[in-house]
């Protein structure tokens, strides 16, 4: 079995009132007020797909947790323990995440690449598979055409983009308002109900060691697919040792370390858990493991630091 990588580590003027009649309900909304109540989720777990992909999204809302993990927890350890060290988080906005990780289907209308093509060993080809073998870079840009394709279709206001998330923002995601090693909870020989990871393959052969289709495990108690194991996935943040707590926080990325979240295809159960973070050390922002591919967070434009 491959042994777990501890580091591989918005309101306008107007000058005239459009032609509405006011409901005994109260005064009417400006069309931009409408517009932006109309992208934010009522409740944790609502789903939305009216983008041109169909791509499903989940609603996470926004409010306070604790990011990282206990002391105490079982494979909090090591000499590299100190990252997943715990700290409060406040989430000011709410934000929608990707139901599954992006497939190779939704990637190529989007980017026309097929990194993964030809990966045999790495990755099979197929719709509902996860694409894989994707840089941070092209994962980026993948956030960026689709945002500008739902502009220019009229489906997305301004105020509002794809992106990767940031750790906190997946972490939040991952946990679903739980407090466990898991979202399921601490007992690791359930994960194989939701997850694909190193004991639902068959490492020795190169047929099965590969990324399986989404959304045929469990999901999280907020409906999220995938994120103990498939493919692994990036954030938009750069890497810090020790974990960035308080408002919104995000780490300013750079040109040598990003962080993954949530495990992959060959990684063993303590390398699934909510709080690992897999530290990405590379001199450019190209690196493509074989492993790595993406969930999209949509969410209010974010303020790059």
């Amino acid at each position: 079995m491959k042994s777990v990588p501890r580091l591989v580590f918005i309101a306008v003027g107007i000058s005239f009132l459009s032609a509405t009649v006011a409901n005994s309900d109260g005064p009417n909304k400006s069309a931009t007020n409408d517009a932006a109540d109309s992208m934010l989720g009522k409740k944790a777990g609502d789903v939305r797909d009216d983008n041109n992909l169909k791509m499903k999204l989940v609603w996470c809302p926004s409010g306070e947790f604790t990011m990282g993990s206990p002391v105490t927890e079982l494979d909090h350890e090591g000499k590299h323990a100190e990252n997943e060290d715990q700290v409060q988080v406040t989430l000011t906005r709410g934000f929608w995440l990707g139901k599954y990780e992006v497939t190779q289907t939704e990637w190529k209308q989007i980017n026309k690449t097929e990194p993964w093509k030809g990966q045999k060993s790495i990755t099979k080809e197929g719709g509902d598979l996860p694409a894989a073998k994707v840089s941070w870079d092209d994962a980026v840009a993948f956030c960026r055409n689709l945002t500008e394709q739902e502009r220019k279709g009229n489906r997305l206001p301004d105020g509002w983009e794809y992106t990767l998330p940031t750790e906190a923002q997946w972490e939040r995601a991952c946990r679903a308002g739980t407090v466990t090693k898991f979202s399921f909870g601490d007992d690791e020989s359930r994960l194989g109900d939701y997850a694909w990871f190193g004991d639902e393959v068959d490492v020795n052969d190169a047929n099965d060691l590969s990324a399986k289709p989404v959304g045929k495990k469990k999901p999280n108690p907020w409906g999220v697919h995938d994120m103990h194991g498939n493919a692994l996935e990036w954030c938009w943040d750069g890497y810090a040792v020790k974990l960035r707590g308080g408002r919104d926080p995000v780490v300013k990325p750079d040109k040598s370390n990003r962080v993954a979240r949530g495990g992959d295809w060959s990684f063993m159960p303590s390398g699934c858990r909510c709080a690992v973070r897999t530290s990405v050390q590379t001199l450019n922002f190209e690196f493509q493991g074989s492993c790595f591919g993406v969930r999209v967070v949509l969410c209010e434009v974010r303020k790059v630091p």
